[in-house]
């Protein structure tokens, strides 16, 4: 009997295709951000101890975070950003397929004509495309390796419905033609998307500040009031007889447990602003490593 439902397997090559960059930076920075994270550990229940007191063990916990998201969320964002102008180029090249066969032409030699032009980031994967064509590989191969370079879902249906149109047989001018609408279509409802859910991601960030500043404000008014007021207290009862004790209150560890309110906010708040804003997590590491560096410094300052 058929299973209802199956657990899917995370594949690592559906997300990030044949990319070994990728792989060596999340070994690098995992490597890194795991010392840290022992540093840290180490340095708060005391086995450590830092000369001075610019670093203490919260600082390294925070530089561990920092190396673990910073690096993959950048990479990341300078993938999409690549992907994002080639798919921006794809319907100009379509139309230009459309056109010259239209005319007449092979698709082989419009592919090639159109590898010819100026087309941006795109040029140089069709340049490739027309290579493999005139090694003997058929078409829809070629299609089918430029979207496993590219490896975003429009680039995917695109190539999909071009080598089933191509298979039926038919107009191949107004395959591409449709192909080049359809992509068009993508990138305006891409667009809306984006317009509407930014609104949203911009009342996260406010929101974050918001947190950041009252967390400042009781600091700086409630904790230190509380912090003098015992200072004088402690002063009185050492002229008191007997031994009377009283309860402290420990400024770092008021900074610290307040620290982590901020650094779950920033990072909760990062991921989901970043992702409703572009709709890919990537960005929401991205803007979490920006929020979790603007506490930090804020916090050096300021407490």
């Amino acid at each position: 009997m058929k299973k209802l439902f199956e657990r899917k397997k995370y594949n690592f090559d559906v997300f990030y295709g044949k990319d070994r960059n990728i792989k060596i930076l999340l070994a690098i920075s995992l490597t890194c951000s795991t010392l840290l994270f022992l540093i840290g550990f180490l340095i708060l229940i005391g086995l450590v101890e830092v000369a001075g007191t610019i670093l203490t063990g919260m600082d390294f916990i925070v530089f561990g975070i920092l190396t673990s998201i910073g690096p993959i969320g950048f990479y990341n964002h300078l993938k999409a950003k690549l992907k994002k102008e080639i798919e921006n180029q794809l319907p100009d090249f379509l139309r230009e397929i459309a056109s010259s066969t239209s005319s007449g032409m092979t698709i082989f030699d419009a592919i090639k004509s159109a590898a010819n032009g100026d087309h941006g980031k795109l040029t140089p994967e069709l340049q490739m495309m027309a290579s493999q064509i005139s090694w003997g590989i058929p078409v829809k191969e070629a299609l089918e390796s430029f979207a496993k370079r590219i490896n975003t879902p429009a680039v995917k249906r695109m190539v999909v419905t071009i080598n089933k149109s191509l298979d039926i047989g038919g107009n191949t001018s107004s395959i591409f033609e449709a192909a080049a609408k359809e992509i068009d279509q993508v990138k305006l409802v891409e667009e809306q998307r984006k317009v509407e859910m930014s609104l949203y991601a911009i009342v996260i960030f406010i929101s974050f500040f918001v947190f950041l500043a009252v967390i400042i404000i009781i600091n700086l008014t409630i904790i230190a009031e509380f912090i003098s007021v015992q200072s004088q207290l402690e002063a009185e009862a050492a002229n008191l007889p007997g031994s009377m004790k009283m309860a402290k209150i420990d400024p770092l560890g008021i900074k610290n447990m307040f620290f982590l309110f901020v650094l779950v906010q920033s990072i909760g708040g990062g991921l989901l602003g970043g992702f409703m804003m572009d709709g890919k997590l990537s960005s929401g590491v991205r803007f979490g490593f920006v929020l979790v560096l603007v506490s930090f410094f804020v916090f050096k300052i300021m407490f």
